[in-house]
């Protein structure tokens, strides 16, 4: 059996062939937003057909055999519309989106505290206050919008850094969870970062799921369909959630698994907006706000090395608790992390 990084692969050819059969989710989308027909759930490799595999995936699932992958990891900030539309937060008052698929103006917005369907909500209003990014002069699919109120501090709602690595190689064969619709989670590897032109032009990043292990190790693995336009793509760094995408489009036209939508021979590829490549765009439309930056597993101020400065930030945190300076997911900062910082010294 090949490994799995080479079941993913760069994509290139794919991606070549595979804009034959792009399309964006909105039209899709308007459907599940009660313009025709029902939203279908998210796709998972090991399954074909809706509701399959949810107690592992569905983060509200409520069945006592719940054994949900994204459990311990904190989905708070991710919130819906009434309408079904996309919210995640990257400060106490400002969210991505997808610009063809986003909350509006006067939209309430529900967050949930947990994984638990009837637990702890809030809700929260969207301003008129929006931004849509662009690249190249041309309009971009990342949608900046803003809460009419900051998050209450006494709510359980988190706010997610966006995941600065450098170079777009340096992604490459990155895990991600993405989280579609309705609250599913399914897993993926990032196989490629290129310019899209169906909204003006967006730097996206894509993935491919692989037909072969059917529902042996990749059956987890996830593919975008209509509805999931505006939800987010994390990496798990440090214990935490790091936003690196918001999905944006696929080449996949019948919402159903096919062999042809696998990697390497098919043409099914999801795409999302590549998150990391807009942040100082976002920061320049935030006001006072700024995104918060997480970039490798030691490299504390994001400069692209680990060396002292990064010691130093790292022993002024020295005994507190929190995300900030745990290099171990412990949520300490102690001698453990400090052994962690010193293995990657000089990288």
């Amino acid at each position: 059996m090949r490994p799995k990084l080479e079941l993913y692969g760069s994509g290139f050819v794919v991606i070549a062939m595979g804009i034959l059969r792009t399309q964006l989710l909105a039209f899709a989308a308007l459907c599940c937003a009660g313009v025709g027909v029902a939203c279908a759930d998210m796709f998972l490799q090991g399954v074909n057909g809706d509701h399959a595999m949810s107690a592992t995936h569905d983060r509200f699932y409520a069945g006592v055999d719940k054994a949900f992958v994204g459990e311990g990891l904190d989905w708070s900030g991710v919130g819906r519309s009434s309408n079904g539309t996309w919210v995640t937060m990257i400060s106490p008052t400002h969210f991505v989106s997808a610009n063809h698929y986003h909350p509006s103006a006067g939209d309430t917005i529900t967050f949930h505290e947990d994984n638990n369907l009837g637990g702890l909500t809030h809700a929260y209003t969207v301003a008129a206050d929006a931004y849509d990014t662009t690249y190249g002069g041309l309009s971009s699919d990342l949608w900046l919008g803003k809460l009419t109120a900051p998050l209450d501090p006494a709510h359980h709602v988190a706010t997610y850094p966006v995941l600065m690595l450098g170079a777009d190689a340096s992604y490459m064969d990155l895990h991600i969870m993405a989280y579609g619709a309705p609250d599913r989670v399914g897993t993926g590897m990032i196989s490629a970062v290129v310019d899209d032109f169906e909204i003006g032009c967006t730097r996206t990043m894509r993935w491919w799921f692989h037909v072969e292990e059917g529902t042996g190790t990749g059956a987890g693995d996830c593919h975008l369909i209509g509805g999931d336009s505006g939800g987010p793509s994390f990496a798990v760094l440090r214990g935490r959630l790091a936003l690196v995408g918001i999905h944006f489009t696929t080449n996949d036209t019948n919402g159903v698994f096919d062999p042809e939508d696998s990697w390497p021979l098919g043409f099914g590829w999801s795409g999302d907006s590549f998150v990391p490549f807009y942040v100082d765009q976002l920061d320049a439309h935030m006001g006072a706000e700024r995104t918060e930056r997480m970039c490798g597993v030691a490299d504390l101020n994001c400069d692209g090395q680990v060396n002292g400065p990064d010691l130093g930030l790292l022993l002024g945190a020295w005994g507190q608790t929190g995300a900030a300076f745990d290099l171990t997911g412990d949520n300490h900062t102690d001698g453990a992390d400090v052994g962690v910082l010193l293995g990657a010294w000089g990288n």
